[in-house]
């Protein structure tokens, strides 16, 4: 694995001096702030006052006030709004909080909600649901997670005397953002708002923030929780505002009032007084979420968080678990499927992309599968089935330093429909351009990559001289959640003097290790019988790690897990 150094950008000396003597930070924590752009003493107090920082204006959003106006007008008027949403976590939490604040706090009970069917419908509004949901009545509807490239669906709405306001976060298509909706709210169509990166629970977070003001309803730090699922869930870069989104909304998922909540992380065995992480949300509540849509229909989800049923909530939350092991079993066998195809096939010299199509997969499970196979391979992944409706969908995964949405951009007149992000996608397309649509993302990559760049990599923030200790330490827990757009920090240490080895339970390693006079803890996990064989008291190594803070029975110990090691 090639270790990266940060590069060493000039560092004024100023806020250096500003640094050491008003908040003691060493050398090796002011390079890797400046290196991630905290780079003012105004930034640095920013991040020391993540807790008590107050979100951007809803009303930055060029949009927001007419939209907020024309929603105050359909509950004066008794209109229905239903919103629309994605089968995704971020769009059943986008739902959820919108639905709720009507319900709860606006107390408007004219509303209602649709999420396409993933296999039979696909992704983002449809012409069919739509008519449907216009013949029931409906007068305005709210688009959330979705929308942005629906010109065509939201122009069928407006023949149709009814207003559609979109709420989304993805990439506008050039041609398609829909000209006749009645608003659109969408950090990457804005001009203004200066947070670009909103998940689209975060933007309907947004939405009602703003209704709650001008209602002046104090709803305090309810239906955060929810906004902090779709961020991490979502796994839209964790920048400035993403992260007081989801802190915030940690605190408020460990006391969550929400039954729905409540039952599903009884049924993860969550603890009661657990300190809900990005952990718990990305790999425990998440993936049980996502589950109801993927296999079944997400609508389960969200009922099981607008219920005031404490019995039926329990036993949605005990479905979606179940669910969920299905939905791994699956996955497994589909994951073992395509490894066994690549086996044959991938040719390391000329695949610069992954594209497998077995039209028998199924389409809920794609972007699991490619996120598998992308960790193994270390190159963008694209996992292709044929649904209902006789086309191949498929979903994309892709590397840090693949831009995999400008990418399909550049094939887009193979396909019949595509969105998404800089590392996931979606596509659509009939089966005779399957074949050329590879060839083309193929080139492209090939065109602006070599294969060194596939080659797997640590980024490293700094080479450390001076002592570790916990005070410094802490100092990081207010950067976190760690995640996309904010990788967990990475130091070295070279010359490390190994003292003592045990090996552990769960495969895990604990090595005591000298440097330059100072003695710390070493945890590598998942270690390998090379790695036994290699790290014995003295052998000296270059360990690159990542400091955490280990509390047991109330007092703190330092504690460095290994990332990589080299002799």
């Amino acid at each position: 694995m090639r270790w990266i150094y940060a590069e060493n950008k000039d560092i004024d000396e100023h806020l250096k001096s500003e640094l050491k003597d008003k908040l003691n930070l060493p050398d090796y924590m002011i390079k890797s702030f400046v290196n991630r752009g905290i780079d003012s003493f105004e930034k640095v107090r920013e991040v020391f006052e993540i807790d008590s920082a107050p979100l951007y204006p809803p009303s930055l959003f060029e949009d927001m006030d007419k939209t907020v106006a024309r929603i105050e007008k359909a509950i004066r008027g008794n209109e229905k709004i239903v919103i629309y949403g994605d089968y995704d976590v971020d769009g059943v939490t986008s739902i959820v909080e919108l639905y709720l604040f009507f319900k709860n706090f606006a107390k408007y009970n004219n509303i209602d909600f649709y999420i396409p069917h993933r296999q039979d419908e696909g992704y983002g509004l449809n012409i069919e649901a739509l008519d449907a949901i216009i013949s029931e009545g409906a007068k305005l509807i709210i688009s959330v997670d979705c929308g942005i490239s629906a010109d065509k669906e939201v122009d069928y709405c407006g023949q149709k005397g009814v207003d559609i306001i979109i709420t989304d976060h993805h990439i506008p298509e050039e041609g398609s953002v829909p000209k006749k909706a009645f608003a659109i709210i969408n950090p990457k169509y804005s001009q203004k708002y200066p947070e670009k990166e909103l998940s689209g629970a975060g933007v309907a977070y947004k939405l009602v923030c703003a209704l709650a003001d001008r209602m002046k309803i104090d709803i305090k730090n309810e239906l955060i929780d929810f906004a902090a699922m779709g961020t991490i869930a979502d796994i839209v870069p964790l920048t400035y505002e993403n992260r007081i989104i989801a802190r915030r909304g940690f605190k408020q998922i460990a006391k969550t009032t929400n039954i729905g909540l409540k039952a599903l992380k009884e049924a993860a065995a969550i603890k009661p007084d657990a300190v809900i992480s990005a952990y718990h949300v990305g790999f425990i509540l998440g993936p049980r979420i996502n589950a109801a849509g993927r296999l079944e229909h997400a609508k389960k989800a969200v009922e099981l968080f607008i219920s005031n049923d404490a019995e039926e909530a329990r036993m949605i939350a005990e479905e979606l678990n179940n669910t969920n092991e299905e939905r791994k079993s699956i996955m497994n066998k589909t994951h073992a499927q395509a490894m066994a195809m690549l086996k044959d096939k991938f040719d390391e010299d000329n695949d610069f992309v992954i594209a497998l199509y077995d039209p028998g997969w199924n389409a809920g499970i794609v972007g699991l599968v490619a996120s598998k196979v992308l960790r193994e391979y270390n190159r963008p992944v694209f996992i292709l089935t044929k649904s209902d409706d006789g086309l191949i969908h498929g979903s994309a995964r892709s590397v840090s330093s693949v831009d995999i949405f400008e990418a399909i951009k550049a094939s887009h007149g193979c396909l019949v429909r595509y969105g998404g992000h800089k590392l996931a996608a979606g596509v659509t397309m009939k089966d005779e351009n399957l074949q050329i649509f590879i060839k083309t993302v193929n080139d492209f990559l090939k065109a602006s990559m070599k294969k060194e760049d596939f080659e797997p990599s640590l980024h490293i923030d700094d080479d450390i001289n001076e002592t570790i200790n916990i005070k410094d330490i802490k100092v990081y827990d207010k950067l976190q959640p760690w995640g996309a757009g904010n990788r967990k920090p990475v130091f070295s240490l070279t010359g490390v003097e190994v003292r003592d080895v045990k090996l552990m339970k769960s495969n895990t390693m604990k090595f005591y290790a000298k440097h330059k006079e100072r003695y710390y803890n070493f945890l590598l996990f998942g270690h390998s019988e090379e790695d036994a064989s290699t790290i014995k008291a003295g052998q000296i190594l270059d360990v690159a790690f990542t400091p955490t803070i280990n509390t047991w029975k109330g007092d703190e110990s330092l504690v460095l897990e290994v990332e990589d090691y080299k002799l």
